[in-house]
């Protein structure tokens, strides 16, 4: 038995000899096992049957004492606990790296909730967020809408009317200012009169809608050149309004003329009720409306300051949500690596409680002993040719067929592991 281990100790994972144990050491144990092989095959005439078991014996009694040789164990054994160790801390890291993310989404998760509490604190205490927004916006805002429309609707009916009433309209014996103004045949007639007339009467309340706009954008936004401009979009105003009522006012003059009356002009309606009524009835309410309109659009500012403050919030809590789902991802797969560790640990633990059987010194220690036996078939036996070569190819195929069954004919592996079982 000694021998069996000083066996497994010379020989390297290639199943080399190696070289720093001393050389008669070496050649002593293949001499032994040699001399063993030629004396058991001479003892029972080399009969391949005896072959087989005595191949079996000496198998056994190299596992037996792999198995009770605890320091060459240790040293085979080395690799794996080297690689459990590793595996060990790198199990360490990933559940430090792991306890870390989870602490980042717990920071996540504690933001994205202040986040929605914001959402819906900011709707009562504005000012909490250094918004300047009147609580009352909304409400100011939905009652500027309601006189809004009406206005818009009045204008609009008062353009279209006035404009066909002062271009295109034919006046008769009897008609009044308040007939001149308001005409409800207006679209009517425009529209037999044909698609020009119609378009003009019914976009013409748009220019006044659309100047109505320009003064809110340019009172958003301070200087004497805004003010000035301002100015000018009101004196327009006026001055169309005005081209309205003189050319309406006429018309009414002229139905009721007679010869000694001078012919219309603007000294005259100057001083005509009617001419002043239409220019205002247009004019004051335009004025009005654009006034609302602005309040409108301010309320509607207010509004949306706290709509853009909560967007923005939602925004926030969308990226943070990505940012959830991508550390998420980074956790399977920290998961799945912690779980491929703790198997690979697992594993190694159970080849540690093992053994560990150097199966290419055993190759190495079977090969001489079968040459041990060959040679007493070869040298001493009395037979003749053919029996000799004979009985040699029986325990060439008795050894071919014991190697196959311990999967030794094949150098790819050093040493065969028993991982312990339950």
């Amino acid at each position: 038995m000694g021998l069996l281990k000083r066996l497994t100790e010379m020989t390297s994972q290639n199943g080399k000899v190696n070289t720093l144990d001393p050389p008669q050491i070496i050649e002593k144990a293949k001499k032994t096992y040699h001399e063993d092989g030629f004396i058991t095959s001479k003892a029972c005439q080399g009969l391949a049957q005896n072959l087989e078991a005595s191949l079996d014996n000496i198998y056994q009694k190299f596992e037996n004492e792999c198995k009770i040789n605890f320091n060459e164990q240790e040293k085979l054994k080395q690799p794996y606990i080297s690689e459990q160790k590793g595996k060990r801390t790198a199990l360490l890291n990933k559940t430090e790296e792991l306890e870390k993310i989870e602490k980042k989404i717990e920071k996540i998760d504690e933001d994205i909730e202040k986040l929605n509490q914001d959402c819906r604190k900011v709707r009562t205490n504005p000012e909490d967020y250094l918004i300047d927004v009147d609580k009352r916006a909304s409400a100011k805002f939905w009652i500027g809408i309601s006189f809004l429309i009406p206005l818009a609707i009045y204008i609009f009916i008062f353009y279209i009317s006035t404009s066909y009433s002062a271009f295109f309209r034919e006046f008769n014996l009897g008609n009044g200012f308040v007939e001149g103004m308001f005409y409800p045949q207006a679209l009517t007639n425009a529209y037999s009169d044909g698609i020009l007339e119609l378009g003009f009467i019914l976009f013409i309340p748009f220019v006044f809608f659309g100047l109505g706009y320009l003064v809110h954008m340019f009172q958003e936004k301070k200087g004497i050149t805004n003010k000035f401009k301002i100015a000018m979009l009101y004196l327009i105003t006026f001055l169309f309004d005005a081209i309205l009522a003189y050319l309406i006012d006429e018309k009414l003059y002229n139905l009721n003329k007679t010869f000694d009356s001078e012919p219309f002009n603007i000294a005259i309606a100057s001083q005509s009720v009617s001419f002043w009524v239409i220019i205002f009835a247009g004019f004051v309410s335009y004025i009005v409306w654009g006034l609302v309109f602005d309040f409108v659009m301010k309320e509607h500012a207010d509004r949306d300051k706290v709509k853009s403050f909560i967007q923005s919030k939602k925004e926030e809590i969308l990226s943070k949500e990505k940012t959830l789902q991508k550390i998420n991802e980074t956790i399977d797969k920290i998961e799945e690596e912690m779980s491929n560790l703790k198997v690979r640990i697992s594993v190694l633990q159970n080849i540690i409680d093992g053994f560990i059987l150097p199966v290419m010194n055993y190759k190495a220690l079977s090969t001489e002993y079968f040459q041990g036996w060959q040679q007493y078939i070869a040298a001493e036996l009395r037979l003749g040719r053919e029996e000799q070569d004979k009985a040699l190819l029986e325990c060439r195929e008795v050894y071919n067929k014991h190697i196959k069954s311990l999967e030794l004919d094949t150098d790819s592996y050093q040493n065969k592991v028993y991982t312990k079982t339950l």
